[in-house]
């Protein structure tokens, strides 16, 4: 069986794009990526025996060639900043700690951020800012102009909803 790549490209290339940007965070760093997926896979096309494993196979190379993107991108700043490295986001992340560590981490914080966004506003904005900006009840309450109680309730109502989404998640 023949497979067409041309078929391939068209079905798959949105797909390879959406994981090199979850990985890099970056639009032109990722479409060249998805250009480097899939000369990978053209010139190992005849290892994939079953068109209906492509997305899967494919998925595979553009995750791995993200991944060595970033290690390469890393390896670049380790010159200039050793003992320390740049994580994608800028934060400060030790040397020692592998590639696959710093995208799982940046992976986490993404889940982390869409169940966030799936709590109602008025959780949102007590849960940031007590967890990103560090304000205790009562700052929380003067800048929302609530009651300390309704903001501790706000908290601990989205903290539950929370650790319900990753039971669900976790647990399936």
């Amino acid at each position: 069986m023949r497979i067409d790549f041309n078929h391939l490209y068209e079905d798959y290339n949105k797909l390879v794009f959406q994981i090199a940007f979850r990985i890099t965070k970056n639009k032109t760093v990722s479409e060249d990526i998805v250009q480097e997926t899939f000369l990978k896979a053209y010139k190992k096309l005849d290892t994939l025996s079953e068109q209906e494993k492509a997305g899967s196979w494919l998925s595979a190379i553009a995750t791995r060639t993200s991944i060595d993107f970033l290690r390469k991108e890393i390896r670049a700043r380790e010159v200039l900043l050793d003992p320390f490295t740049i994580e994608l986001n800028g934060s400060i992340v030790p040397a020692g700690e592998s590639v696959q560590e710093s995208v799982d981490i940046m992976l986490l914080k993404q889940d982390i951020e869409t169940h966030i966004k799936q709590l109602p506003v008025a959780q949102q904005e007590v849960f940031m800012l007590r967890i990103q900006y560090g304000m205790n009840e009562e700052e929380i309450a003067k800048k929302l102009d609530l009651k300390k109680s309704t903001v501790k309730t706000r908290f601990f109502r989205a903290r539950k909803k929370l650790k319900h989404l990753y039971t669900l998640k976790y647990s399936a």
